[in-house]
């Protein structure tokens, strides 16, 4: 639980922080944005190929600085997951970026964007499959489990740094240990575990108590990219028709 929290916390840190970061640029730009196009200088569509393009590098190089500390200073040697790692939470803190922009360019100022941002990612930090676990969200909200961005994200990063056993040990009733297997983290025995829990390897509790599962990787990062075109679609609709100028 402690090492999915981790992944967590630091996660949601750096998007909740990319988010509020980029409200008061994007407003800024607005009102230059407003100016242009009062004047007819160019259309919407390249002032927002800009901002989507901008933000790109600054995204990836932060996200290469944080995965180059924080993954190997908690214990993760996977350099091929460490590269994905990167990957994925890049994409995510690109994720909540365009976020930002779209509730700026669609809401009146940086305090409401705060607003709105603030209910929409509380909402999506509850069913993200952590807290609570995914296999016990109650059925009946399950298709807001399955339409939150931030699940997709936290499943990609945490399978890579707790789900990858290509080749699970076996559990021995005479020794009361595991054999076998392959000496990775997700492979090892899952230790300090309640009472509700047998005996499980690391991969096999964070599969089926977090639903953050190994083969859904590729599925995870597909989804990801989605649901940021969504916002980017959602943030040229409404730098295109919505305006906020007080005449």
């Amino acid at each position: 639980n402690a090492g999915v929290a981790m992944v967590f916390m630091t996660t949601m840190f750096n998007g909740v922080i990319s988010f509020t970061g980029t409200l008061p640029i994007s407003y800024a730009d607005r009102g230059a944005y407003y100016r242009e196009r009062a004047s007819q200088t160019y259309n919407c569509l390249w002032y927002f190929v800009g901002s989507t393009l901008a933000e790109i590098p600054y995204v990836f190089f932060s996200g290469a600085l944080f995965t180059i500390i924080f993954y190997p200073s908690v214990g993760f040697t996977n350099v091929a997951s460490g590269f994905m790692y990167w990957i994925s939470i890049s994409l995510f803190v690109l994720m909540q970026t365009y976020l930002g922009q779209f509730f700026i360019y669609a809401l009146p100022s940086v305090e409401v964007a705060a607003i709105f941002g603030v209910l929409y990612n509380s909402i999506c930090l509850n069913f993200a499959g952590f807290n609570p676990p995914a296999a016990t969200i109650p059925q009946g909200y399950h298709w807001l489990y399955l339409i939150t961005p931030q699940k997709y994200a936290m499943g990609l990063m945490n399978s890579l740094s707790f789900t990858d056993c290509p080749e699970l040990p076996t559990w021995n009733n005479v020794t009361g240990e595991y054999e076998g297997g392959i000496n990775l983290l997700a492979c090892h025995q899952l230790t300090d575990t309640p009472s509700t829990v047998s005996h499980t390897t690391v991969k096999e509790y964070v599969e089926a108590n977090f639903g953050y599962k190994h083969d859904e990787i590729w599925s995870n990062f597909g989804y990801v990219l989605v649901f940021i075109v969504v916002y980017r679609v959602f943030a040229l609709l409404a730098l295109r028709f919505i305006n906020h100028q007080k005449r």
